[in-house]
């Protein structure tokens, strides 16, 4: 009779493992599109604080999702120490998982001005370092990371929001190269620099632009051409990220759609790189602002510190379900939509632009349950669910 107990409970445990491979995530519906990513928080997050619920995020991640993307771990800051000793702990970590857990890996990012170290602009006497010292850091720093996980990382970001809106004299906006460390000491061929870097380290890696903002026309217009430029002198550049850091109203879906079949029409494959909508108001004039200072914003700019109303969660799935059938639209030219997070408990939204705000911007609620947006964008693409 003991001899039938090993048998008994080896069928409770293909039971068990036939029902969790059974269930069907996110990633599952939209498979025949696009992927559907996330991003890997690691044990730290941006806001500095330890993050206790990685486990839990996992167990999300590994359902739902089927590519990952560094959120913190690749920047240059978290890998280069002023020594310029490298410290790849947490990104090794975040590899290991992904490639346990046969997730698509997405490198964030090589180059950004907001992630690199001050030094590395400056020399032994405090000055700025010449054109040539910062093109052999740039590309000793691309080829150290890039190389360490050839074959492994199947995009990198290698440039990150290099370009900015302007004005003219008389209120004309266009659009340029952003002064930068990158830009000011090597001119606007730091960029042709990097990817022919990023190539030569790992030549079987797709490399990505990244950028935000790109519903305003003249942004994706000169992010465009200036891809197609580096392409006609055989840079290899072989998509364009953009971030779908969004509002419930803004921007408009017309505006969307612009920059969705801008890319379509120029053959760039495009990548939504960073995709959350905001349930709060847009606060970014007062970036840098604390709720805990300013308690004349707390009020107007943290309305659901307490909890948000349903009324409010319906009308954020219909706005994601709106977006996505637009992504679904141009879905020949678009191999990805990465969520910047797994859940509202752990998202840059709660304390960027402005700290210590409650907002809902992702998939999964504060418990790990499925939002109504998460129902919409299954629904989707489900007709008979």
């Amino acid at each position: 009779m003991h001899k039938l107990i090993p048998i008994f409970f080896l069928s409770i445990l293909i039971s068990v493992h036939s029902q969790d491979t059974n269930k069907k995530g996110l990633s599952d519906d939209y498979k025949d599109h696009f992927m559907i990513g996330t991003i890997y928080h690691g044990a730290v997050l941006g806001n500095d604080n330890q993050n206790p619920n990685q486990k839990k995020e996992f167990e999300i991640t590994n359902r739902e999702f089927n590519a990952i993307t560094a959120e913190n771990c690749m920047k240059p800051m978290y890998l280069i120490d002023e020594n310029g000793a490298y410290d790849f702990e947490e990104s090794d970590a975040f590899v290991a998982y992904a490639q346990s857990n046969g997730l698509t890996i997405i490198g964030h990012t090589l180059v950004w001005k907001n992630s690199a170290p001050d030094w590395f602009f400056k020399g032994d006497d405090g000055k700025v370092v010449s054109r040539d010292v910062l093109i052999q850091r740039l590309e000793a720093y691309i080829e150290t990371v890039v190389t360490r996980y050839k074959g492994k990382i199947a995009y990198w970001d290698v440039v990150n929001e290099a370009v900015d809106i302007f004005r003219t004299k008389d209120g004309q906006k266009y659009a340029k190269l952003k002064p930068t460390p990158w830009h000011d000491i090597i001119g606007d061929d730091y960029i042709k620099i990097a990817y022919e870097a990023a190539h030569r380290a790992d030549p079987d890696c797709k490399l990505l632009y990244n950028d935000f903002n790109m519903y305003q026309k003249e942004k994706i217009d000169f992010i465009i051409a200036m891809v197609k430029n580096l392409r006609a002198q055989g840079v290899p550049i072989h998509g364009i990220g953009s971030q779908g850091h969004m509002f419930m109203q803004h921007p408009l879906l017309e505006e969307v759609e612009y920059w969705l079949k801008a890319c379509s029409e120029a053959n760039i494959p495009l990548h939504i790189t960073e995709m959350d909508i905001s349930v709060l108001p847009n606060a970014w004039k007062h970036k840098g602002a604390s709720v805990e200072d300013r308690f004349d914003l707390a009020a107007e700019f943290n309305p659901y510190s307490k909890g948000v109303p349903e009324r409010v969660l319906k009308q954020q799935a219909r706005r994601y379900k709106a977006l996505f059938k637009l992504f679904l639209k141009y879905s020949s030219n678009i191999e990805r939509v990465t969520f910047w997070g797994v859940w509202d408990g752990n998202s840059w939204r709660n304390y960027l632009p402005m700290q210590g705000r409650t907002d809902y911007p992702l998939l999964f609620d504060r418990n790990f349950k499925k939002k109504p947006a998460y129902h919409a964008l299954k629904a989707l693409v489900n007709k008979d669910d």
